[in-house]
């Protein structure tokens, strides 16, 4: 019974201290006022003299609350009871007060600290998650204060804020990000808060009502399907559209979602009334991993267009004065800048017109877009001359990468779009060959699930692993044009899958002899930290989640410029490609050019931009040779015009092109 009793007790004890420091201070307070009352009562008995209740109950209050003796206390009685109230109200009344008073302020500053309070802002940027691509989309936004300024500008908004909303926003990933952004960390800019994107309670945790961009990077996969990352997108979106259309704000936010699977781009859509663009990151990557096979040194092009550290990017600009004006007399109207094509406003998005005819003119709501080191030199002329009556621009030459043998090592999600990519170019063709571990019956079943496998490639299963060197060096490496080495889902993204990765380069390296014989290598990497241990070694390399992130932060900023991407990394239309300055009719040049030699010539690159234009091309830049191991693969985007350069006859002209 005194058991049961004591249980009880201790029980409704939890009970209220689990209510709050608001609990615990009132049941504090009773038990005092109870003591006090009890010694009142009680010193009245022992010591007469007090001439009311009211005077013992002030007595014994005083000494409780007033930690010393008080003059007066004469007598054993009052003695004993004083000394007993002091320490009582010393000790335990003192020390309950300050505990809950500390464990009040740690559970605020702990709230305060994981972001659990709603902000207020406007035209604010939301991102929903934290994944492997959000650091390097904080750091990109940080860096590209320029973009940022225009993107703020469009949207009303006076100052840059960038609300995260991650599952745990605790002083560990604010230190993350901190560590990550170095001089560029602002905690006047960067909010976070924590909460899922699943959820709508949290979700009004960063005003996603009021927002001016919301971006929804993918969840990582690691060894799961890739529908567990949509799904997750999918549901967020589904949350966010059916809270807009039940209090829907005078100007929709514009949502940038990434999606791994493009099959489930029309269900995305369909969720969100307002404007959205939807980045597919598997295939993006799939589509530069290819055309990288097919046109070595593509991934130092589309590295430079994708980032604000150096070279030229592409920039989007609506000139309403240049409505009529046709694509020839803008060709050679910028003194400084490329011109790429015309970007239109098409249903509730835009269609990328590149390399476009000459007799194209600009129509209402088209914007340009230019090739440009910085923004102020991509603003057209004031006066652009009518010049000649355009003509008709003559067809590129049709030049075809032929068979190719490619050895790809490693396996994930992506393999089956990869192979897809592969296929989108009919009129050439593939020998695929595939090493992993994985049963080469599960990759055939995932395989022949996305439908048959087209004539032009032939891919073969192989199930061994690449790092043992007895299996590898059974390979004929040198018979292989490509090798492409991919990134694991079996292991832990980063360190883990990188290491593996690493370590089959390694041995590449080893069983290969360095020559012009030797196949182009490609490396797939999950942390960008690793890319310094490839300096000074052949090879080109994509680090995936870094490419996407730059992607999604190049849409944020810019909505247009995700037509102008999908154009580029596409199969159909235009492409880049890298091709050999002696074929553009300067083979003379370099045979005759006096004081270098009979391998280089000297011209500029105004008179390279006429040579393609001749051939129905646009020159974008110069890929110069024997420079594969630099960190820009000697790739120089837009050189100066007049500029005197000094050519060999391996260096390439990067130029976009047409393909059929």
């Amino acid at each position: 019974m005194f058991s049961r009793i004591k249980n009880l007790l201790m029980f409704r004890l939890e009970r209220l201290a689990m209510r709050g420091p608001g609990a615990r201070f009132a049941f504090v307070l009773v038990l005092l006022l109870l003591v006090v009352l009890a010694a009142g009562l009680l010193i009245r008995q022992l010591a007469p003299g007090f001439e009311s209740i009211g005077d013992a109950l002030w007595w014994a209050f005083e000494h409780v609350v007033v930690p010393e003796y008080i003059e007066g206390d004469e007598g054993l009685a009052k003695r004993t009871l004083a000394t007993a109230l002091i320490v009582l109200g010393s000790v335990f009344f003192a020390g309950a007060v300050i505990a809950i008073l500390v464990q009040w302020l740690d559970e605020t500053t702990e709230r305060l600290e994981l972001g659990l309070t709603p902000v207020a802002l406007e035209a604010h940027l939301v991102l929903l998650g934290w994944t492997s691509r959000t650091p390097t989309m904080l750091e990109e936004i940080m860096v590209s204060q320029g973009r940022v300024e225009r993107f703020l500008r469009r949207r009303g908004a006076r100052r840059l804020h960038v609300a995260l909303l991650a599952e745990r926003a605790d002083a560990t990933l604010r230190r993350q990000i901190k560590r990550q952004l170095g001089e560029h960390w602002n905690a006047r800019q960067i909010i976070l808060r924590s909460g899922s994107p699943l959820r709508l309670d949290d979700l009004e945790r960063v005003d996603f009502a009021h927002a001016g961009v919301i971006v929804i990077p993918a969840a990582d996969i690691t060894g799961a399907s890739a529908m567990d990352a949509d799904t997750r997108t999918v549901k967020t979106l589904m949350t966010l559209g059916a809270a807009l259309e039940q209090e829907p704000p005078e100007e929709p936010p514009l949502v940038v979602a990434e999606l791994q699977d493009p099959r489930h781009t029309g269900t995305l859509r369909a969720l969100y009334q307002g404007p959205i663009e939807i980045i597919t990151g598997d295939e993006i990557i799939a589509r530069l991993m290819v055309q990288t096979v097919r046109h070595p040194g593509l991934s130092y092009v589309y590295a430079a267009f994708l980032t604000d550290v150096r070279g030229s990017q592409i920039y989007v600009r609506e000139e309403p004065q240049l409505v009529g004006v046709s694509v020839q007399q803008l060709t050679y109207a910028f003194p400084k800048a490329v011109l790429l094509g015309v970007v239109r406003p098409q249903a509730d998005g835009y269609r990328a017109l590149l390399n476009p005819p000459n007799d194209l003119c600009l129509e209402a709501g088209d914007r340009i877009a230019v090739l440009a080191s910085s923004h102020k030199d991509a603003v057209p002329p004031e006066t652009v001359h009518a010049g000649d009556a355009p003509g008709e621009k003559p067809a590129p030459e049709r030049r075809l990468s032929g068979h190719r043998r490619v050895l790809v090592l490693g396996w994930n999600h992506r393999v089956p779009l990869l192979l897809g990519e592969f296929a989108s170019y009919p009129k050439e063709k593939f020998t695929i060959d595939i090493v992993s571990q994985v049963p080469a019956a599960k990759r055939k079943k995932r395989i022949a699930a996305e439908g048959p496998v087209p004539e032009q490639l032939q891919i073969r299963q192989l199930e061994f692993d690449y790092t043992v060197p007895a299996f590898l060096d059974d390979m004929d490496l040198a018979g292989y044009d490509n090798v492409v080495l991919l990134a694991s889902e079996r292991l832990k993204p980063g360190a883990e899958s990188d290491a593996r990765i690493i370590l089959g380069y390694l041995l590449l390296r080893e069983l290969l002899t360095a020559g012009t014989g030797a196949p182009q290598v490609l490396v797939e990497l999950t942390d960008p930290d690793n890319i310094t241990l490839f300096e000074n070694r052949r090879g080109e390399i994509i680090v995936s989640p870094v490419i996407v992130s730059h992607m999604l932060t190049r849409v944020t900023l810019r909505r247009e410029l995700r037509a102008v991407f999908d154009e580029l990394f596409g199969s159909d239309g235009c492409e880049i490609q890298c091709r050999r300055i002696v074929d553009y009719g300067r083979a003379q040049a370099f045979a005759q050019s006096p004081g270098h030699g009979s391998t280089a010539a000297e011209c500029s690159f105004a008179d390279l931009q006429r040579d393609a234009d001749v051939r129905g091309e646009i020159a974008i830049g110069i890929r110069r040779a024997g420079q594969e191991n630099t960190p820009d693969g000697g790739v120089e985007l837009n050189p100066g015009r007049d500029e005197r350069l000094q050519l060999d006859e391996n260096d390439e002209l990067i130029v976009i092109t047409t393909y059929d």
